[in-house]
């Protein structure tokens, strides 16, 4: 209770030692004890499906959103505040300015994630993070044999992550943007979902103030037990987030480099 109370609220420690009556050291020990025990169990409740069944049910849920094929995840990243850190505290500026860790997550239509990297400084590009992911790695060495990832304009376009088309010359292009930007935008909604269900990786909640290593321990925690809540349907905040915002298997056998042709081929078929 200690620890869900540090996540719900992102109270202070001296203020979660008081309302449970414990010693402010003990709160620190109970939260990081209960963060680590989620980090151990989060290759079970955050999985990206490899298998064609559950695959092919992950491309009806996103089909269900706006008509966009064969897709098997959204993808984005988000920057969680922390306190200035005493090592290499410029690799942790964002572009905002201010001092974060920068986490990349793919979710499915339910808004529950199915991978998550949080181990990069404020100031690590996005495209960066996806090369360096083992959700890329995927892709690439055909783990995920078929599908594509939704991302926006800053990532690069491949054969498996298709982004929008900037500036749009044709009305096809226009549809493949628009239904691009409602299905990518599950992803936004479910981290807005989950720093509202847990305030403390939330501006509202103040900042982390901690390590940037168990700053990235508190992420994963956090979406463990948001999974879980989506898992077993546990019902929304008040205040949530939500409100703010013929499937055929697609095999690619090509060249690495030629998502473009990847992205005009659906927008032809398509739209």
């Amino acid at each position: 209770m200690v620890a869900l109370r540090f996540y719900a609220t992102g109270s202070f420690q001296l203020v979660n030692a008081d309302v449970h009556n414990i010693s402010k050291s003990s709160v620190s020990n109970i939260t990081r004890d209960v963060t680590q025990c989620l980090v151990r169990v989060c290759q079970q409740y955050v999985v990206m499906p490899t298998d064609p069944v559950e695959l092919q049910s992950v491309m009806q849920g996103f089909y269900n959103v706006a008509n966009f094929p064969n897709v098997v995840g959204a993808i984005d990243g988000t920057h969680i505040r922390i306190r200035s850190p005493s090592v290499d505290e410029h690799i942790y500026v964002n572009r905002k300015n201010y001092h974060s860790v920068n986490v990349q997550g793919v979710c499915d239509s339910d808004m529950k994630f199915m991978n998550i990297v949080a181990k990069w400084p404020g100031a690590t590009h996005d495209a960066f993070i996806w090369a360096n992911s083992n959700i890329s790695e995927m892709f690439e060495n055909r783990t995920i044999g078929h599908g594509w990832l939704l991302g926006d304009s800053g990532y690069p376009l491949g054969p498996w992550l298709l982004t929008p088309v900037l500036n749009p010359g044709t009305r096809q292009q226009q549809r493949y943007n628009e239904a691009h930007m409602q299905t990518r935008s599950i992803v936004g909604r479910s981290f807005g979902l989950l720093k509202s269900r847990f305030r403390c990786i939330d501006t509202s909640g103040g900042t982390l103030l901690y390590t940037p290593k168990r700053c990235c321990d508190i992420v994963i925690a956090v979406v463990v037990l948001h999974n879980m809540c989506i898992i077993h349907r546990i019902p929304l905040p008040a205040d949530n987030y939500e409100d703010r915002g013929r499937l055929g298997r697609q095999h690619y056998n090509g060249n690495l480099n030629d998502g473009a042709a990847v992205r005009q081929r659906l927008i032809n078929g398509r739209f």
